[in-house]
């Protein structure tokens, strides 16, 4: 009698895995029957085939890279205070993946800035632009260029800290023009469109998106914080260190949307995904004294 042979599991590697993004894609990941590698920096307890630590320097990585049907890289830096910071956690451990697949169709999962620009000032947005250009030679790479996500409460993002009141009666400052608008993307979505990019729907390429709704920085004050807050802005140069004038909150001042709506929900739809409201996180809770 013939035996039937299981089905081949596919196998996914997820390298910054034990980011916000990373957990819940790991869950993810083990509901669709994959088998899932992560890769990460320092030991953690995930939900995965196989926890890799110590991931850039151990050969392992390599390996298990090589074979994978889909790598997922989802390895950040913000708020360091050197360039070297970018350039090793960033454009580094995008080189590292563009090495061990070489010329492998391998799919390659990453989500870069919509301001990413090898050339920017910003540290962040310069080491995005690079990697992207690395990635970009693989003919497998999806790269989607998100704005701020947002998670909500009890854990919200830096994103939504910032436009959150800090204490009574404070005022939000925001940095730049409170008239440019943004996008947010639910971080739940981030996770499903990198499951649907990683089990191989859709087509490699390069994809701007972000939430469904497109509010004002000053709105987005407002819906986060479930009323009506003084605002304050001020200049970038107002900042102590001017190395932040360079990172985080210069991203809050440079923030944008999309530049084609209805791309972006072609994008969405191309995916599979359901883009969730602002409302299903927001408003947040407040800050505790």
């Amino acid at each position: 009698m013939l035996e039937l042979q299981p089905a081949r599991r596919p196998r996914i590697v997820v390298a910054g895995a034990n980011s916000p993004t990373g957990r819940l894609l790991l869950l993810l990941l083990r509901d669709s029957g994959v088998h899932a590698t992560a890769l990460v920096r320092t030991p953690a307890t995930l939900v995965a085939d196989e926890v890799i630590s110590n991931w850039t320097g151990n050969p392992r990585s390599a390996d298990v890279i090589a074979n994978a049907d889909a790598v997922v890289l989802l390895t950040g830096v913000v708020g360091a205070d050197d360039w070297s910071a970018y350039e090793s956690g960033m454009v580094g451990t995008a080189r590292r993946i563009a090495q061990a697949i070489g010329a492998r169709g391998t799919r390659v999962v990453y989500f870069s800035s919509l301001l990413a620009d090898a050339a920017s000032d910003n540290w962040y947005l310069k080491a995005k632009g690079m990697a992207e250009q690395v990635l970009r030679q693989l003919s497998g790479s999806v790269i989607f260029r998100l704005g701020p996500v947002v998670r909500g409460s009890p854990q919200p993002l830096p994103f939504e800290q910032a436009l959150l009141q800090q204490a009574p009666d404070a005022p939000v400052v925001l940095y730049g023009d409170e008239g440019r608008t943004s996008r947010p993307i639910n971080l739940g979505d981030v996770a499903t469109v990198a499951e649907s990019a990683a089990l191989g729907v859709g087509r490699p390429g390069i994809y701007e998106l972000g939430g469904p709704e497109e509010h004002s920085l000053a709105q987005l004050v407002k819906l986060a914080n479930g009323a009506e807050v003084t605002i304050r802005t001020a200049s970038l140069q107002a900042l102590a260190s001017p190395i932040l004038q360079r990172t985080v909150r210069d991203l809050l001042a440079r923030i944008s949307a999309p530049r084609d709506a209805q791309a972006m929900a072609a994008t969405a739809a191309e995916f599979g995904l359901r883009l969730t409201p602002l409302s299903l996180a927001w408003p947040l809770d407040a800050v505790e004294a």
